[in-house]
């Protein structure tokens, strides 16, 4: 789009944003996970609050999976489902393996800012898990984190 165009929307020129800066710049270190072994009943628990839409799956400390809302949708059951047997179904009759994607697109902590936007941009989650070297998961990336970064360099 021409300059004259943008001026018109109210776009203006600035000095482009470092998309090249680490990504631990943005993205949420230490995320709250869940084991492999808990119930899935916990991720429900957890993702209810809608504070977050995605949980890493670990095993001991080496990233798994990951657990989504959408995850647990496809099942039929919202996070915030409150019947009071919900939870007792979902431990008889699912396990976290069962529900969530396993082996997930992932990117290496020392990762900058534009390779996780390529990774969200490509793949199918708004979460992208940032891992060390030997699969241990240092932090997450969302489609919310880039975003807010943007807005924060306009």
């Amino acid at each position: 789009m021409p300059v004259c165009e943008a001026e018109g929307l109210g776009i203006s020129e600035t000095a482009p944003m470092n998309v090249d800066l680490p990504v631990k710049e943005v993205m949420t270190p230490h995320p709250r996970a869940v084991q492999l072994g808990d119930k899935i009943s916990d991720v429900r628990a957890a993702l209810a609050d809608g504070r977050m839409h995605h949980l890493p799956v670990l095993d001991g400390k080496l990233l798994v999976g990951i657990i989504s809302t959408t995850d647990l949708l496809e099942f039929g059951f919202a996070p915030r489902d409150t019947h009071e047997n919900v939870d007792d179904y979902l431990d008889e009759h699912f396990s976290i393996e069962q529900v969530m994607q396993s082996w997930p697109v992932t990117i290496p902590s020392n990762s900058t800012i534009r390779d996780a936007a390529d990774a969200l941009a490509t793949g199918t989650l708004h979460a992208v898990p940032v891992v060390k070297d030997d699969g241990e998961l240092v932090g997450i990336v969302t489609s919310t984190d880039i975003v807010s970064y943007v807005v924060s360099q306009t």
